[in-house]
């Protein structure tokens, strides 16, 4: 992808989420007139239904794609953070800052309790989070620079049988543990879209991202061509995940 693309790309991410009733104006009248008479809308997103996680060469289905957008305090756009490193890296870098999420949970609800009340709790069995920061250069968002902040994994064995007396399967156990080495850490954004989370929608939109490294002297991969089936949104006084 040309750095012209990926400049629109990045343009559209965090300015349009994408999203126009003139995709089809070059088609030829007959296909348009068709196309018409069904009032429906098509997002100019071309994002597949493929993720993968891979683990020393074993994998793990996972089945869902989501992301956590770090946004601003009256939430109408993302954070713009002076430094994307949070004062580690060897220099300051402004950006944003965004999670993407592949897993395979089972959602008990009304489960959690709250302090007002009961909310579904969601057990993961395996999957990636992947905090990923956004260079911005000039007000444009970079995505050819995008830059693997931290990672975290989760596994289990996808052919376990459930434990006697239970209804769904424990959760996975974390291969990113605080005296785990990680290696080689890289990622690859080729293409980024926001739903209208301003309007309240809460999936859509889409990512085609891949993610390496090197755990515990384990080759992993993380990887996804796919929309968000849920999209979050993270304050920076309640930023959880970042």
């Amino acid at each position: 992808m040309t750095k012209t693309i990926l400049t629109t790309l990045a343009i559209c991410v965090f300015l349009t989420g994408c999203q126009s009733s003139n995709q089809f104006k070059d088609l030829p009248k007959k296909a348009r007139h068709h196309l018409k008479t069904s009032s429906l809308e098509q997002t100019n997103s071309h994002y597949a239904n493929q993720r993968v996680l891979n683990i020393a060469g074993l994998d793990y289905p996972v089945s869902e794609t989501s992301a956590r957008l770090l946004v601003n305090a009256t939430a109408d756009a993302p954070e713009l953070v002076a430094d994307i490193f949070d004062g580690k890296g060897e220099k300051a870098v402004a950006g944003y800052k965004i999670m993407i999420i592949n897993r395979t949970s089972s959602l008990l609800a009304e489960t959690r309790k709250t302090h007002d009340g009961m909310v579904d709790n969601r057990l993961l069995h395996r999957g990636s989070k992947a905090l990923i920061g956004i260079p911005v250069v000039a007000g444009i968002s970079q995505l050819n620079q995008a830059v693997l902040l931290d990672l975290d994994i989760i596994y289990d064995d996808p052919k376990a049988e459930l434990t006697d007396g239970r209804a769904v399967k424990e959760r996975g156990q974390k291969l990113t543990k605080k005296d785990v080495a990680v290696h080689d850490k890289k990622v690859i954004v080729r293409s980024l879209t926001l739903p209208n989370y301003k309007t309240g929608e809460t999936s859509g939109g889409g990512v085609d991202f891949e993610v390496t490294a090197t755990i515990d002297g384990k080759m992993v991969k993380t990887s996804a061509n796919s929309s968000f089936q849920i999209f979050y949104t993270a304050k920076a006084d309640n930023a959880r995940g970042f």
